[in-house]
C-alpha cells in the first residue's frame, strides 16, 4: 500500500506544477494567456506524438501503466487547461485549474491508501470512486475556495461568493469520481475536473 502511495507522490509532483499555470496566467491578460497555452499545447502535442510513436521515451514515474500506448494524462491536463481560459471568466478559470492541479493531486494520494481506491466500480452503469475519494477531492477543492476569498485578486478578476467555489468544487468532485463514457470510451477526469467544475461555478455566480 505505500509502495503505491509513495509512487503517486512522485506522480502528483508532477501533477502539482499545472498549478503553475493558473498563478502565471493571473498575471497574465485572456488574450495573452491563451495564445501561450496553445503553443505549449501545440509542443506537448508533437511530444507525445513521437512518445507514442515509440522516438522517444519519458521517465516511468510520470507515466501510468496503461498510459504506455495511450495518451498520457498530462496532454488532457494541459487541453483542459486552454478550454477553462478561453471558456470561463479569468477567476473562474484560474480556480477551476487549481482544483484540477490539487484537488486530484489529493484525490490520487487519498485512492492510493484506500485498495482498488483509484479505481472506479466495475459497474459499467454508473461507474464511480469510493465515498472517501470524492470527500477527499471535494474538501481539498473548498479549501481552495477559502483561500481564494482572502487572496487580492487581479483588476480584470472578479469577486464570487463562498457558494460559487463550493459548487465548483461539487463540480470538481464529480468530474473526478463519475465516469463519463463516449461510444464507450471514459473521458479523462483532467478533463472533465475543471470543465464541470468552471460549469457549477459559472452557473451558480452568473446565473
Amino acid at each position: 500500500m505505500f509502495e503505491l502511495f509513495f509512487r503517486e507522490i512522485r506522480r502528483k509532483s508532477f501533477h502539482l506544477t499545472g498549478s503553475l499555470i493558473p498563478i502565471v496566467y493571473y498575471f497574465l491578460s485572456k488574450e495573452t494567456a491563451v495564445l501561450g497555452l496553445s503553443v505549449i499545447n501545440l509542443i506537448l502535442f508533437l511530444m507525445e506524438w513521437l512518445r507514442l510513436k515509440g522516438k522517444i521515451t519519458l521517465p516511468e514515474m510520470l507515466l501510468r501503466p496503461h498510459e504506455n500506448k495511450q495518451v498520457a494524462a498530462y496532454i488532457y491536463f494541459q487541453m483542459a487547461a486552454l478550454f477553462s481560459i478561453i471558456l470561463f471568466d479569468k477567476t473562474v478559470a484560474i480556480a477551476a485549474i487549481l482544483m484540477l492541479a490539487i484537488g486530484d493531486t489529493v484525490s490520487g494520494l487519498a485512492g492510493s491508501l484506500i485498495k482498488g481506491g483509484n479505481v472506479r466500480s466495475k459497474d459499467k452503469r454508473f461507474a464511480i470512486k469510493p465515498f472517501p475519494i470524492m470527500a477527499a477531492m471535494f474538501l481539498a477543492c473548498v479549501a481552495i475556495g477559502l483561500i481564494f476569498l482572502s487572496l487580492p485578486l487581479a483588476q480584470d478578476m472578479i469577486h464570487l461568493s463562498y457558494y460559487v467555489y463550493i459548487a465548483g468544487a461539487l463540480g470538481a468532485t464529480l468530474g473526478d469520481a463519475v465516469a463519463v463514457r463516449i461510444k464507450g470510451r471514459v473521458v479523462d477526469d483532467n478533463l472533465m475536473i475543471p470543465l464541470v467544475a468552471g460549469v457549477f461555478m459559472t452557473a451558480t455566480g452568473f446565473g
